[in-house]
């Protein structure tokens, strides 16, 4: 799933390896646009409509055509994010002023919308929450500002990558203390992926992370890079996410045994896509392997693509 850019709005769309069709997602013909920003392994789909007279409404479809929209206390500035098999759907709030944004939940069957809880934010006039991802087991991740005052003394403070379980929030860290870091993937094992900036200072790079069992490792960069994210983790503990130099060209990812591998040099030679494709971001990775990556194709330059990686084995 993911979106096609048109001069109006986006467009929605589901491709289904198994018949190779690409089909258009809607919630209603008179919509704007639609947005699909993440499936579960059931084939629920998060999202949003798109339209010129309500905004963004949140909702998701299903790989069998079901289509919901969900309603909440955030009314036309509101989307979804991702979904798991429970029946949760979670999402997010962006606008200006006060709150600022804010992580949603919705649950099934009634789909009661809760707003998730930021970390301690002592004199924050604005806040900055955001959800990124969800698993099986309703555990989801994120981001949350972070300020600590005593007695009118800043003690600490920053963006940090969270998890919340059972209503509750919990900061990750950073990696080198450096207090700007968020989390954009979570496997059914707990195991979180994201990205932390590893220095103190405004301009220090970042890189990818893996959080496990209370730990935040640094996965590094691909050789000759400077910074680096973490998109999605997989059962398996495969990650994918996204590698680039100090100019921001981007390279697509694969992280497993300890390595991570440029995608650009695992297509293999006999494909038609070799020496056309630039894979510049990995953005999924199924339990079998499968890969969903951004790139460009030299035939049809100025534009983005989506790609699927089957693996060979």
């Amino acid at each position: 799933m993911g979106d096609q850019e048109t001069p109006a709005a986006d467009r929605a769309w589901m491709y289904q390896q198994s018949s190779g069709a690409l089909s258009e997602l809607t919630f209603d013909p008179a919509e704007s646009g639609a947005s699909a920003k993440g499936i579960s392994d059931s084939g629920v789909i998060a999202g949003e409509e798109i339209s010129a007279q309500s905004g963004l409404q949140a909702g998701f479809w299903t790989v069998t055509g079901g289509a919901m929209l969900l309603s909440g206390q955030f009314a036309g500035s509101e989307w979804a994010v991702a979904a798991n098999d429970n029946g949760a759907v979670l999402g997010d709030y962006g606008a200006s002023g006060s709150p600022g944004s804010a992580a949603l939940l919705w649950s099934a069957p009634g789909y009661a919308q809760t707003t998730l809880p930021g970390l301690r934010c002592d004199h924050c006039d604005r806040l900055m929450i955001s959800a990124n991802a969800i698993n099986a087991s309703g555990t989801a991740v994120g981001q949350s500002q972070s300020s600590v005052y005593d007695n009118g003394t800043l003690v600490s403070g920053g963006l940090f990558a969270v998890e919340w379980q059972a209503g509750t929030v919990t900061s990750l860290g950073s990696l080198q203390d450096s207090g700007t870091s968020a989390a954009y993937g979570i496997n059914s094992g707990g195991d979180i992926v994201g990205s932390s900036r590893v220095g103190q200072a405004s301009g220090a790079p970042s890189h990818a992370f893996l959080y496990r069992q209370g730990a935040m490792l640094d996965l590094g960069v691909l050789q000759g890079d400077a910074n680096s994210s973490a998109d999605s983790i997989n059962d398996s503990g495969q990650i994918v996410g996204v590698s680039s130099d100090a100019a921001g060209a981007q390279r697509a990812f694969l992280y497993q045994n300890g390595q991570m591998l440029d995608l650009n040099a695992l297509i293999d030679p006999a494909s038609p896509l070799t020496g056309r494709v630039g894979l510049q971001e990995a953005v999924g990775i199924s339990a079998n392997g499968w890969i969903a990556v951004n790139g460009t194709d030299s035939q049809d330059p100025g534009w983005t693509r989506a790609f699927l990686l089957i693996p060979s084995r």
